[in-house]
C-alpha cells in the first residue's frame, strides 16, 4: 500500500498558497526558509479539537516543539481521558483504540484508494457516513468537529465496517456539535474551494 503522512503547519501552508498565483517564481520573503533550512515550529495543530479537547494546556508548549510521532503527552492524555468517560472493560479498552487513532497528530491519506479525501477514513481503517472513505486526508467539506466528538463521545468507531470498538457508553448529547453551516460558507467547486469572504 503506498500512503504518505503529511503534517500540516500553518507557515507550509501559507506557502503553498503564495505559490499558487499561476507563476513559477519562488516565494518571497517572510515565506522563505531560514539559513540552513530550518523552521521554528509555533503551533502543532494539524487536527481540530484533538489537542483542545486532550491535552492539558500545561502541556501545550512541550507537544509544540516536539515532532507528532514522538509527543511524550498526547497519546497518553487521550487514553486518560477517554478512560474517565468510558471507562475499560475486559472485552474492549475504548481509550486505547481512540488513541491509536487520534495518535500521531497529523493526517495520514492513502493515494492508492480513489474515493476522495475523508477525515479520518485512513486511520479507522473504514468508510461510514461520517469518514465516507479510506482515503483519509481531510476533505474541504469535512466536519472535522462532527466527526471528532462522534469519534470521542459517539458511535463512529463502532459502526466501522471493521468495528473498532463498541462499549456501548456513547453520549449522543455529546456527540455533534448541532450547528448549521451557514450558506456564505459553503465551499464553492473550483479553486481555492473556501467561500470568499463576508
Amino acid at each position: 500500500m503506498n500512503h504518505f503522512r503529511i503534517l500540516l503547519v500553518a507557515g507550509a501552508a501559507a506557502v503553498a498558497f503564495s505559490g499558487c498565483s499561476g507563476s513559477n517564481s519562488t516565494p518571497s520573503a517572510p515565506y522563505s526558509a531560514p539559513a540552513g533550512g530550518m523552521y521554528v515550529q509555533i503551533e502543532r495543530l494539524s487536527r481540530p479539537a484533538v489537542k483542545e479537547l486532550f491535552e492539558k494546556f500545561v502541556d501545550h508548549q512541550t507537544s509544540n516543539a516536539v515532532e507528532p510521532y514522538n509527543d511524550p503527552t498526547l497519546q497518553g492524555e487521550i487514553k486518560s481521558f477517554t478512560d474517565a468517560l468510558r471507562p475499560p472493560t475486559a472485552t474492549t479498552d475504548y481509550g486505547k483504540v481512540l488513541a491509536s487513532v487520534l495518535y500521531p497528530d497529523e493526517y495520514a491519506v492513502d493515494l492508492s484508494q480513489t474515493g476522495g479525501a475523508a477525515y479520518l477514513g485512513y486511520e479507522t481503517g473504514g468508510a461510514t457516513s461520517a469518514t465516507k472513505s479510506t482515503f483519509g486526508g481531510r476533505g474541504v467539506t469535512d466536519d472535522v468537529i462532527d466527526i471528532s466528538l462522534g469519534a470521542v463521545f459517539g458511535n463512529t468507531l463502532s459502526t466501522l465496517p471493521i468495528g473498532l470498538a463498541d462499549d456501548h457508553e456513547e453520549n449522543n448529547c455529546l456527540s455533534k456539535e448541532n450547528l448549521a453551516q451557514n450558506k456564505t460558507q459553503v465551499p464553492t467547486g473550483t479553486f481555492p474551494y473556501p467561500a470568499g469572504p463576508h
